[in-house]
Order: C-alpha cells, then sequence, then structure tokens
C-alpha cells in the first residue's frame, strides 16, 4: 500500500529543496561571472595643523591629534555612489560599457542601453563605500568582471574624489571670505561717509571742532561775567565817595557799558533761542557727528579684524582627501563565493521546508 504522506513529503522536499538547489548548482557552475574586488581606505583630514607634531601613516588617523573631518567624508560617502560620479566614470573610462551585454550572468546583465536609473541602480550594486565611525575612515569597494578594471575605476574615483573634497572646503573658505569681505566694504562706505559728513559741517560752518569752540566760547562768557561783577564793586564804591558826574564815575560805567554789550554778543553767539543756527545747536550737531563718525569707525577697525579671523578660520576649514590603502589589483575573484553560498541557500532551503512542512501538517490535523 502507497504512503501517500511519505509520497506528499518528497514532494514537497523535491519542489522546495531539490529543484531550486539544481537552479543554484547550474547558475554557480555555469552561468555566474567571477567579480574581482578592489578596495580602498580614505579619510578627509584638516589641512595645516600647525600644533600636531608629525606622525605618519595610519597613526595620524587614529591618535586624534588630527582629526577627520566626518562631515565632509559623509558628504564624500554620497558622492561616491551618486550620478555625478557614474557620470565621471562614463565620460573617462566608458564604465558601463564594461558590463554591458554579458548576457551569460542573468544577475548581473546590463542591457547597452539601459535607463539612466537602471545604470545607476546597476552601479551602486557594484560600488559600495563604507564609513566607520571609530576610525573616521571610508572603505570604498569596486567590483569588476576585470581585476585591472576594477583597480582603475577605483583609482578614478580616488582622483575625483579629492578635487571634490579640494573644491568643497575651498568654497566654504571662499563663502566665508566672501562674506567678511563684502562687509568690510559696507562698513569703509559707511566710515568714508560719516568722515565726509563731518569735513563738510566743519567746512560749512567755518568750525574745525565746534565743541571746542563752543567751550571757549563758555569760558570767555563766564571771565566776562567775573570782569564784570568786578567792574560794578568798583563802581559802588567810586559813587560812595564821589559824585555821580566825576569823570571817574563815568569813565567806571562806560566800562561796564561795553563789557555788558560784549557779554550780550558773546551769549548771543553761544546760545541759540529760535532760529537754531547758535554756536550750541552747531556744536551739539557737531557732537552727534562725531559720535557717528566714531562708530563707523569703530565698526570699520572690527570688519577689519573680522577678515582676519575669517581668512584664519577659513584656512582652518581646508580639507585633504588623505589615501590610507591605495587601490589594490586583485588576484582571485571574491564574489561569488560558490560554496559559501551554495550552502547558505541549502540551509535556508531546509528551513523553509521544515516551516511548510509544519504549515500543513497542522492545516491537515484542524481538518481531523
Amino acid at each position: 500500500m502507497i504512503n501517500f504522506e511519505k509520497l506528499k513529503s518528497k514532494r514537497l522536499f523535491v519542489w522546495v529543496v531539490g529543484v531550486p538547489m539544481i537552479l543554484a548548482l547550474l547558475y554557480y557552475s555555469l552561468f555566474a561571472l567571477d567579480r574581482y574586488v578592489s578596495t580602498a581606505q580614505v579619510a578627509v583630514r584638516q589641512v595645516g595643523n600647525s600644533e600636531a607634531p608629525q606622525i605618519p601613516g595610519l597613526a595620524v588617523m587614529l591618535s586624534g591629534l588630527n582629526p577627520t573631518s566626518r562631515e565632509e567624508t559623509l558628504y564624500l560617502r554620497e558622492f561616491l555612489t551618486s550620478q555625478d560620479m557614474l557620470n565621471v566614470l562614463q565620460q573617462k573610462i566608458n564604465w558601463s560599457e564594461h558590463y554591458a551585454g554579458r548576457w551569460r550572468d542573468p544577475l548581473y546583465w546590463l542591457s547597452g542601453d539601459a535607463q539612466r536609473e537602471d545604470l545607476l541602480e546597476y552601479y551602486r550594486r557594484l560600488v559600495t563605500a563604507h564609513f566607520d565611525e571609530q576610525t573616521g575612515l571610508l572603505s570604498v569597494s569596486v567590483e569588476a568582471f576585470d581585476p585591472r578594471f576594477a583597480e582603475e575605476v577605483l583609482k578614478v574615483m580616488l582622483g575625483e574624489s579629492e578635487r571634490f573634497v579640494n573644491e568643497l572646503s575651498h568654497r566654504m573658505a571662499r563663502e566665508q571670505m566672501t562674506f567678511a569681505q563684502s562687509e568690510l566694504a559696507k562698513a569703509r562706505a559707511a566710515y568714508e561717509e560719516r568722515r565726509e559728513d563731518m569735513l563738510a559741517f566743519q567746512s560749512n560752518n567755518s568750525l574745525l571742532d565746534a565743541e571746542a569752540t563752543a567751550k571757549a566760547r563758555a569760558d570767555i562768557i563766564a571771565e566776562l561775567e567775573a570782569n564784570l561783577t568786578k567792574e560794578r564793586t568798583t563802581l559802588k564804591g567810586l559813587q560812595a565817595t564821589l559824585s555821580a558826574n566825576t569823570p571817574q564815575v563815568r569813565q567806571q560805567r562806560n566800562r561796564i557799558q561795553a563789557l555788558e554789550q560784549q557779554l550780550a554778543a558773546e551769549i548771543q553767539r553761544l546760545v541759540s533761542q529760535k532760529d537754531g543756527d547758535k554756536l550750541n545747536v552747531v556744536a551739539s550737531r557737531y557732537r552727534n557727528l562725531t559720535i557717528d563718525a566714531a562708530i563707523a569707525e569703530e565698526a570699520y577697525k572690527f570688519a577689519v579684524s573680522s577678515v582676519e579671523s575669517a581668512r584664519i578660520e577659513a584656512s582652518k576649514k581646508l580639507r585633504s582627501l588623505v589615501t590610507v590603502v591605495s587601490p589594490n589589483v586583485p588576484d582571485r575573484a571574491v564574489h561569488p563565493d560558490r560554496t559559501y553560498n551554495l550552502i547558505t541557500i541549502f540551509i535556508a532551503l531546509l528551513l523553509l521546508y521544515g516551516i511548510a512542512r509544519f504549515v500543513i501538517a497542522t492545516i491537515e490535523d484542524h481538518r481531523d
């Protein structure tokens, strides 16, 4: 009597494990093409760190004396797997021609007239860039069907990466310097404008220093008032002993009158009432112009120092690409690892077979 349970189990094993394993054996034995991998390790680091002692080799990267630039390295990682890098490879070495038309390997077949999106997706399957957070190194791997072509592709990528890093750091430095210089130009223009305003004010009012002139006038008025008080005291003394019509008294009165007229004239010149063109108003305006000019001068000095500081900071932002491990010409094909892949597939199929058996047994138990 035929055991249908064993027959079903064998059929299930054949279709779940046997057939896929036969297909996998056929693919890896007859169709899978060898892929060679060229690798390199690079890092983006700061240029011109004079405070750090010179330590050659990888120790510089790991010591923290001249730390790598994480942000720029991540930018570089994205650039390496971008359409821009693919365009450069297409232009310089016609990258897709090496991979196109290899019909033998269906999993790595590329059409000769593939669209840009499909070409980029295929490119990202063969080019990988991994950033190590601990060391700050960027590991770049390139797969190709020829070992020398893999090395050539990686060399072109590293050369373009160096140009990218230099341009990126120099662009940031230029932007910072341009901003500082534009602020310096504005501060200088403002300072020159305030200085011209003050010179024009001095020319229009025929005064070199309105504040000093006003102070001198105030001193003159104080001196006149003191002299006037003194002369009035003298007059009272004369009137106490002499007649009002005596020459001494009349002469003293004339002297007092002259002082009063001079004092009134000086006060009128110094203090403004309604017309606003007297010396006190002129001095006030001159004082405002002086303050504005001083503020503009300080802003100009600060802008000059800011340009120098921006130049120093810009030099600190300069970065360079350091190749820690150079591209290599692989001696043997790393991919595909046929033995490892077949064993992995077999184990996975066995697990799938066991799951399928368990599901089928569960369904049959519920039917009963």
